[in-house]
């Protein structure tokens, strides 16, 4: 056993909440807002992200996300995840609901001791004139990261620490993506979860390394009824290894979902010992879209993150970032007012800094 152990703070209690773990019922989403700043009324006012999805999850169930490049997985998992606020009613006014172990995913915090999600972006910030997803460099030891939290599960964290070949005294600025993936995956998982949301997290892991760490996780679900939703696009390893399966297709919807049993297309190529079948199924309907795609002329949307970013001439009522004011009652093409900064802003003093006046001096 590495370090000393505290015995574990006692976690919130989650009331009963029936035979679903992850329920969603008619779930409408987008990150675009009208121009005032305030949501979207309408579908057509924004393309939609996600559109009327519903998903229903067992406690227990390992669930494969497929989906091409944008599709919405990463949203989807993120809404799980309390990262994303949804409303009570879809656009056409219609009951929608989110709910993690029959709660609401985004606003009951009690979810955050019961539920974990792990994505690529762990660990990465932006930097000027560099670019995204650069690694933090800081000079800290593993056993020093998260020290309460290893220490209160000791047992887990040493099985952890032995399964995915992490040595304690590794230093994060000298790690490896790979390592520091390792490093992600421990501190994630060291607090027993209840609810899985894996978005691609296995990307950088050796072979070795994710089959040891897919085993583990069906152990988890079997022995412990863990639920989890695992989002990729590598599919080595996981013939035998889902329960269910969500197909979330290019227009934001749900294409698929069911238990692997009652896919006729998997028990096909499994009657016929086809080496990769979670592959050829992904591919089949991944190409049908893509082909329908150049059938109709149409071309792939951005959907990075920068994407989804708001207009920085739109004010959004006031609430909006960015210095540029438009004036709305102008009949003519709007102009742009130059923006009198104070003194303040810069040197820390009252008075007001006319910028139009300084410029004519």
């Amino acid at each position: 056993m590495n370090g000393e152990a505290t015995k574990p703070k006692p976690l919130p209690t989650i009331p009963p909440y029936g035979p679903n773990a992850i329920d969603i019922q008619n779930l409408t989403f987008t990150y675009l807002a009208g121009a005032n700043g305030s949501s979207l009324s309408t579908p057509e006012d924004a393309n939609l992200v996600l559109e009327k999805l519903n998903l229903n999850l067992g406690t227990g169930s390992r669930c494969l996300l497929i989906g091409a490049n944008g599709s919405g997985k990463s949203t989807l998992l993120r809404i799980l995840a309390g990262r994303h606020l949804t409303k009570s009613m879809d656009p056409e006014g219609n009951p929608s609901a989110t709910k993690v172990l029959g709660l609401n995913a985004f606003h009951d915090t009690r979810l955050n001791f019961h539920r974990a999600y792990l994505d690529c972006d762990w660990g990465m910030r932006n930097v000027a004139f560099v670019g995204a997803a650069v690694p933090l460099m800081a000079d800290i030891p593993v056993r020093n990261m998260m020290q309460k939290l290893q220490a209160s599960y000791p047992e887990r964290r040493d099985e952890l620490l032995d399964m995915l070949g992490i040595d304690l005294d590794w230093r994060m600025h000298q790690l490896s993506d790979g390592q520091r993936r390792r490093v992600q995956i421990f501190l994630g998982l060291v607090r027993p979860f209840q609810i899985l949301l894996l978005d691609e997290i296995t990307t950088s892991l050796d072979v070795c390394v994710r089959q040891d760490l897919l085993r583990w996780l069906v152990r988890e679900s079997d022995n412990r009824g863990a639920t989890i939703i695992y989002a990729t696009h590598i599919f080595d390893g996981l013939d035998e290894w889902a329960t269910h399966l969500y197909y979330l297709n290019n227009r934001g919807q749900c294409g698929w979902q069911g238990k692997m049993q009652d896919l006729d297309v998997y028990q096909k190529l499994k009657a016929e010992a086809h080496p990769c079948k979670m592959l050829a199924i992904a591919e089949h309907w991944l190409r049908q879209e893509i082909n329908e795609a150049k059938a109709n002329n149409q071309k792939e949307k951005a959907q990075g993150a920068l994407a989804h970013q708001l207009d920085p001439t739109d004010n959004q009522g006031g609430f909006g970032s960015g210095r540029l004011k438009i004036n709305p009652t102008a009949v003519e093409e709007p102009k742009q007012e130059q923006r009198q900064g104070r003194l303040s802003d810069m040197m820390g003093n009252s008075g007001v800094l006319d910028k139009v006046r300084r410029v004519g001096n």
